[in-house]
């Protein structure tokens, strides 16, 4: 071979492995891109306001809640401690003064029968063992005047002591970023007008949040009615969160919940992934990561005669998630009415893939099953 040849060679064949490494960088990317987007983001630092009132003690920043307009107000560093809940009834941006450095002893209320809306809390952190000095047992409870209220880069902790860490009741346009909740007993996350005629007009945003052990001490002993890290109950926005350690349900929605998105969750540790109660309709669940320490991964509640009949899931679509759980990963119960399960990966089952019990007008594609355990069946008509 003379030199030009093996010149044209060498040429040739590093063209082949810049192409190679090309793809292969790509591919890298691209996978990193997905594990990017169910990785949830802490709390993060942000710019205090030019304006504001200052405090450094609890009688300061009481003092400066009851003076009867919006402010912006910096808490320094230290600890806020009060044998009540403070309360916010003007619509005020509360901010730590550096994060995470603010720590309040007690809860927090948001709201009142009139006044100001869009309060702010950012960059504080809750840390609360008595319910005494919460509102209802709440250490964030949401209502009233207070929409549009944003909870932001914000730590609270129950030490399972508490009934629940963030308490909605007035759901309109309320947002919660990067924002870690745990210990609590009956609710991590709670947005839920508490009417199934409910129509929020400004969806929630829940994003960043990750709430881990919500439980009662005998866990299930709520029967049902609590112990799950996030309770939805209006139309709203999920991305990008995580569910550990429930007692019942990672994520439990109905009431007035139409319409929603939830994107980007992970959930281990709980008996069920999602609980589909009464109403949820038109949802779409996607890229969801459910298991390994999960029994269900969904389930949608049966058409109970107590409802009418209704069932409790109609136009809901579960698509491009992966269900890693012991018994079932996605369970359609009675009268479950054009609920689809859509590019979906099914492992580790011992009873079923999909279970699909007296449907009406379900829809399966493009799901994988090749992970069942022996004995396991991918798509079930029974009961189980």
């Amino acid at each position: 071979m003379d030199g030009v040849a093996r010149l044209l060679l060498v040429f040739a064949v590093g063209c082949l492995l810049a192409a190679g490494l090309l793809v292969g960088g790509a591919a890298t990317e691209r996978a990193q891109a997905a594990r990017d987007a169910t990785v949830v983001r802490a709390p993060a630092a942000y710019r205090l306001p030019s304006r504001a009132v200052w405090v450094h003690n609890s009688r300061q920043l009481e003092r400066a809640l009851t003076r009867g307009r919006s402010k912006n107000i910096v808490l320094k560093a230290g600890v806020y401690n009060h044998h009540e809940p403070f309360y916010v009834h003007h619509g005020n941006r509360l901010y730590a003064a550096r994060l995470g450095r603010a720590v309040l002893r007690a809860g927090i209320a948001l709201g009142a029968n009139g006044g100001g809306a869009a309060p702010l809390l950012r960059g504080l952190r809750f840390d609360v063992r008595d319910p005494r000095w919460t509102l209802n047992d709440n250490v964030i409870h949401v209502w009233g005047s207070a929409s549009r209220a944003r909870i932001l880069d914000t730590t609270i902790t129950g030490h399972g002591r508490i009934d629940a860490g963030i308490f909605v009741r007035q759901v309109e346009g309320f947002v919660a970023k990067r924002v870690v909740v745990r210990g609590f007993r009956s609710f991590g996350v709670l947005v839920d007008p508490n009417n199934s005629g409910y129509r929020a007009s400004r969806p929630y945003l829940l994003e960043d949040v990750a709430v881990s052990r919500v439980a009662r001490p005998t866990r299930g002993s709520s029967n049902g009615t609590a112990e799950a890290c996030f309770w939805l109950g209006s139309r709203g926005v999920v991305r990008r969160s995580s569910a550990r350690r429930c007692g019942l349900a990672g994520i439990w929605t109905g009431s007035a919940n139409i319409g929603s998105l939830l994107q980007d969750v992970r959930i281990d540790h709980a008996q069920t992934g999602i609980y589909l109660e009464h109403f949820t309709r038109g949802a779409t669940f996607e890229r969801l990561r459910v298991g390994p320490s999960v029994r269900r991964g969904v389930n949608a509640e049966w058409a109970d005669p107590a409802w009418g009949g209704r069932p409790a899931s109609v136009d809901n679509v579960f698509r491009d998630s992966s269900f890693s759980t012991s018994l079932v990963g996605v369970y359609l119960d009675e009268g479950t009415t054009r609920t689809s399960v859509i590019g979906c990966t099914f492992r580790g089952q011992s009873w079923a893939g999909i279970g699909n019990y007296l449907g009406l007008d379900n829809r399966f594609a493009g799901n994988k099953f090749k992970g069942l355990l022996p004995g396991a069946v991918p798509i079930s008509l029974g009961h189980i």
